[in-house]
């Protein structure tokens, strides 16, 4: 330090020039209180006279209240003997006073600070006074703890190759330092979760555990459960385990959940154990007796735990396997070293090898010299001679693989292995060899490289099938392309980001809408696209695939440096097109040169994916056209009720005055005037029935009843009633079975019954009408049919008969107005039916319609 600089002093010295001044009490207060700790001071006894606002505010004590030996109310039970030793000591000695403990926030969450004390003397020395402060070390605390944990942990992973031991050991050392409760399950090779380990602060409720789980064992369904962990590889918090949660935890199981409320369980973490992109086990964390509530540093810790287990077990199983592997190897060598052979420095074997005669059948006479070449492949030896040439010539090691045949005259594929050795003026003394049976290995090798694509190739359908479940969602195209590029990197590892452009008609642009993966800074990512800028635009505009598997000398790369730095090494861009137009560009990042496997895939995905998003546009526009078309439908309804109601007045009053010209003055005028009247009369009735009818087709949707339990037969004979002078005046004959119930509007189904029946007594024969109402239950309806022997209908007007105002006959001929069939068709269609007809001329109809059947209780 410089002699210019001056060092700045702490907290404590200057409160305490500050205390030691009689007139410095109010400064005191008022330094106390813009102090970020909690400030107190007492007497030189030790009597607590003084705390700042900070300390009432941190604990939720009232003013006063920790005065005297109140002060240890907030401090943990457990760590008050310390700190009053401590401050006893300090009282006595008059040294600073300094103490670690928990205190209880006024939430009922305990931290812990640090507490230090310093006494404050007068010019003789005396203490006048005693100043503290409480500083919050919760953070730095929990910190140094989890690393301390943290080494424990490793230490204890690594002390064994026996996994299984070490981490149910594992379980035991987090108990009780993490939590209350502490389990470990693995997933076996055969797919089966198993509970390798339980640990609890109270050793006898370990064996509950394990019986609960036998009895009650993990729902593969449960969002935040250990199957749910297994599957996503994600970590499941639940900060604060409510009565609801156990309530769906035990599926309705009252024993089952009388015993998890028993156990008092607060708070649960469950991370996963993943380990090169594996995850094959589940660490669990809970608390109950000790009230705690796990913070997402909590969560963090037990992740960095279950990351270090993970690599411990993995590390354990790949020794494990290479071990056997190594013991495998060792025996396969064994078993297929066939021969080993001696030459001279030329190359020419001069000593006899039982070993070579034992495989190939040949004599010592036969193989000695070049004479081995025989038995070597015809399309192999001379290969294999220049190979062995060139090793002599340039004293190097030789190794070439090669078909041999046995002696029984089958080939095998044999790696043979020579090395010179050389003499002391460097020059070669003679060769050493050993000829290999490698076939079962080289029959391992292509297995495992056919296994490798049958893995990538469930890999590429797994990409698949979850890009069409995605797709099959009823979400916003937003959303549809920001999962499919997620989807994308999550299923192919080698693709460490994928991006979803979409081409926007109205911009004429591709806009970023999808980003799944690494990162991309700002300064060089853009979010929109012109056809035919950067590798994207280019793709766009020229639809067609574009990939680079050297991308990093590729001009078009916008950061050589960041792709470098991220292991880019291929691109592929792929137009996503319906029927030849531009829906979007699909761009992924590759770590290796991608294969025509993954391009085939991606191709496929690629055209899912226009297929996809185009058609979630069209229905969401459908769904708009559809939403339009019924707020219109709702305003024509409204039209017609508000003009139908309008027109009703002045047609009275035409309809009164027209009245009033035919009884006054008929007859008094010429014949043409009482024609004109009577037209005029005629008219107006006819108006006051369409505006009637009107009136009533637009209150079919508006005024109708809630639909109900009814019995149809009850609203057949109301409508009989209603017809009674119809039928008794056209002689019909009425037929109907029992009708059953149904759920509908009463009165409606009348008016249905009664336009029914009136138009086939309306349009009846020369024969005196017959009329059959008959039901038949068909699902979950019933099919009501009203079959008449009327002049019947041709089949090309089948439809138009229900088309309001639409009439097959003049008035003259038949009355009405031509709506009742239409009146007809809004009523079903309201109650979610359907209604038709089967007629021919001459012989009749029969009309048919639908109704929902009163549901059956379960």
């Amino acid at each position: 330090m410089n002699p210019t600089e001056r060092r700045a002093p702490d907290v404590h010295t200057l409160l305490s020039q500050t205390l030691s001044s009689p007139e410095g009490e109010l400064a005191f207060r008022q330094l106390a209180e813009a102090i970020p700790q909690l400030v107190w001071t007492t007497r030189p006894d030790g009597h607590h006279d003084y705390f700042n606002q900070r300390w009432y505010d941190y604990t939720g004590t009232s003013l006063g209240a920790t005065f005297g030996e109140g002060w240890r109310l907030p401090f943990h039970p457990d760590d008050v003997p310390e700190a009053q030793k401590r401050w006893q000591h300090s009282l006595r000695t008059g040294e600073p006073y300094e103490v670690e403990y928990r205190c209880r926030r006024y939430d009922g969450v305990y931290r812990w600070f640090i507490g230090r004390a310093n006494p404050v003397r007068d010019a003789s020395g005396q203490i006048v006074k005693w100043f503290g402060t409480c500083t919050d070390i919760e953070e730095q605390k929990r910190a140094r703890d989890s690393l301390q944990f943290l080494t424990e942990a490793s230490e204890l992973l690594s002390s064994s190759l026996d996994y299984e031991t070490t981490l149910a050991a594992l379980t035991r050392l987090a108990v009780p330092r993490l939590a209350d409760w502490c389990s470990l399950d693995i997933l076996g090779e055969d797919g089966v979760v198993r509970l390798l380990s339980v640990a609890h602060v109270d050793p006898a409720k370990v064996k509950l555990a394990h019986e609960l789980r036998q009895r009650y064992p993990p729902d593969p369904k449960d969002p935040n459960g250990l199957h749910e962990v297994l599957r996503t590889g994600r970590s499941a918090v639940m900060p604060d385990i409510s009565d609801a949660a156990l309530v769906a935890a035990t599926r309705g199981d009252k024993e089952h959940l009388r015993i998890a409320r028993t156990l008092g369980l607060r708070s649960a973490i469950t991370v996963p154990l993943t380990a090169r992109g594996r995850t094959f086990g589940a660490f669990a964390l809970v608390t109950a007796e000790s009230g705690r509530r796990f913070t997402p540093a909590d969560v963090s810790l037990a992740e960095q735990l279950a990351s270090r287990a993970a690599i411990a077990v993995d590390n354990a199983r790949l020794y494990g396997n290479a071990v056997r592997a190594e013991e495998r190897f060792r025996s396969l060598i064994n078993a297929t070293s066939q021969a080993v052979w001696v030459t001279r420095p030329e190359g020419h074997v001069e000593e006899d090898s039982p070993s070579w005669r034992a495989f190939t059948g040949q004599t010592y006479e036969e193989y000695k010299g070049y004479g081995w070449l025989a038995v070597v492949h015809p399309e192999d030896q001379e290969r294999v001679r220049r190979g062995w040439q060139a090793a002599r010539a340039l004293k190097q090691p030789y190794e070439v693989e090669m078909r041999v045949r046995r002696a029984d005259g089958s080939y095998a594929v044999t790696l043979a292995r020579a090395v010179p050795l050389l003499d002391a003026k460097k020059q070669v003394r003679e060769w050493i060899g050993t000829s290999t049976d490698v076939t079962a290995q080289r029959q391992a090798e292509e297995a495992s490289r056919r296994l490798e694509s049958e893995q990538r190739a469930r890999e590429l359908e797994a990409l698949r099938a979850q890009v069409s479940d995605v797709l099959s969602r009823e979400d916003s195209p937003a959303r549809l392309v920001q999962a499919c590029a997620e989807v994308v990197v999550r299923n192919l590892t080698v693709l460490p980001m994928a991006q979803l452009w979409t081409w926007n008609r109205e911009a004429r642009a591709l806009l970023l809408e999808g980003h799944a993966g690494i990162t991309v800074p700002t300064a060089f990512q853009p979010t929109r696209f012109e056809l035919g800028e950067g590798l994207v635009g280019k793709v766009g505009q020229e639809r067609k695939p574009l990939l680079i598997n050297d991308v990093l000398r590729h001009p078009g790369l916008r950061s050589r440096e960041w792709a470098q730095t991220q292991g880019l090494v291929s691109f592929l861009g792929t137009p996503l097109l319906v029927r030849g137009q531009l829906v979007g560009v699909l761009v992924v990042f590759g770590l290796r040169p991608l294969e025509e496997e993954t391009l085939a895939t991606l191709s496929t995905v690629a055209e899912a994916m226009a297929q996809g998003l185009e058609r979630r546009r069209a229905e969401l526009a459908l769904q708009e056209h559809a939403q339009d078309l019924a707020r219109s439908n709702e305003e024509l309804q409204q039209f017609a009720y508000v003009a139908s109601h309008d027109l009703q007045e002045p047609l009275r009053m035409v309809a009164s005055y027209t009245q009033l010209l035919s009884r006054r003055y008929k007859g008094r005028l010429d014949s043409d005037a009482d024609e004109f009247i009577q037209y005029a009369v005629d008219g107006v009735n006819r108006m006051q029935r369409l505006i009637e009818d009107l009136l009533a087709y637009s209150r079919v949707g508006t005024r109708g009843h809630e639909f109900k339990p009814i019995d149809s037969g009850r609203a057949l004979e109301k409508a009989l009633a209603n017809l009674k002078a119809l039928v008794d005046e056209s002689g019909a004959t009425i037929a109907q079975s029992r009708l059953p119930a149904v759920m509908a509007d009463e009165t409606q189904l009348t008016q249905v019954f009664q336009n029914l029946v009136g138009n086939a007594l309306k349009f009846r024969g020369s024969t005196p009408p017959r009329v059959v109402v008959d039901a038949e239950r068909q699902g979950t309806e019933w099919r009501f049919t009203v079959e008449d022997n009327g002049i019947g209908i041709e089949p090309q007007y089948f439809e138009r008969i229900f088309v309001i105002f639409q009439r097959l006959h003049g008035k003259e001929e038949y009355p009405g107005t031509g709506i009742g069939l239409a009146i007809c068709k809004k009523i079903v269609e309201r109650h979610g039916g359907r209604i038709g007809l089967d007629s021919q001329p001459g012989q009749g109809t029969t009309f048919w319609f639908t109704l929902p059947a009163v549901p059956t209780p379960s």
